[in-house]
């Protein structure tokens, strides 16, 4: 059965939550020179810093712009397959320092009890099975940086994992919004950004921009 419809915050209204207010900036910013550049952010700090789930973003902004998915999804797995290089490089480079000033855990027993028993029995490979699934493979990353593999390593086993789920992830944001709709979360997100169902008008192309009020 379908969630319940959720209500639109009022316009101007500060309520909404993180993840709404970043989908409504990249929506604002969208027809302007900075939007995948701004958008690669995202992907770029989620091995280190994760903001919000990439995965959701990444549909939400796919569905907001269903005439750019490829070149969405193409940016999100640029950006993580070179975060994940850089991640590797200055984890083996200058230690964990960075990943212990953003809260994050760095010792392998933290990072995952499965995960880190199967990246240590398989390696590369183990990390490139691991980039299948749906969500950033932050663990896994670490776990091979901390294990020594070779950055361009890391960064291939990614490159040979990701560009499913995202190109997966990105269609669906663009072909099916009515079905991720159906999803409370994802519902409430879109909503912020545009209040209303994305009608056939909005998802063939840009919609004009409504002024917030003063």
């Amino acid at each position: 059965m379908a969630d319940a419809p959720t209500t639109a915050p009022r316009p101007g209204s500060r309520t909404g939550t993180r993840a709404g207010r970043i989908l409504k900036q990249l929506d604002r910013a969208a027809d302007g020179p900075w939007f995948l550049p701004s958008l690669a952010v995202f992907p770029l700090g989620d091995y280190v810093l994760p903001v919000l789930p990439n995965q959701m973003l990444l549909m939400g902004v796919s569905a907001l712009h269903p005439r750019r998915w490829r070149t969405i999804a193409l940016t999100f797995l640029t950006a993580s397959v070179v975060s994940a290089f850089l991640v590797a490089t200055v984890v083996q480079s200058a230690g964990t320092w960075l990943l212990e000033a953003a809260g994050q855990p760095v010792e392998p027993a933290e990072l995952g009890g499965d995960v880190g028993g199967f990246v240590a029995r398989h390696g590369a490979l183990a990390l490139g099975v691991l980039s299948l699934l749906p969500w950033t493979p932050r663990a896994a990353v670490l776990l091979c940086a901390l294990a020594g593999l070779p950055p361009w390593s890391i960064a291939l086993a990614v490159l040979a994992g990701r560009p499913l789920p995202v190109t997966l992830l990105a269609a669906a944001g663009a072909r099916a919004p009515r079905l991720l709709r159906r999803s409370r979360r994802i519902d409430r997100l879109l909503t912020e950004v545009r209040p209303g169902p994305l009608t056939p008008s909005v998802r063939g192309g840009p919609q004009p921009r409504q002024a917030d009020p003063t």
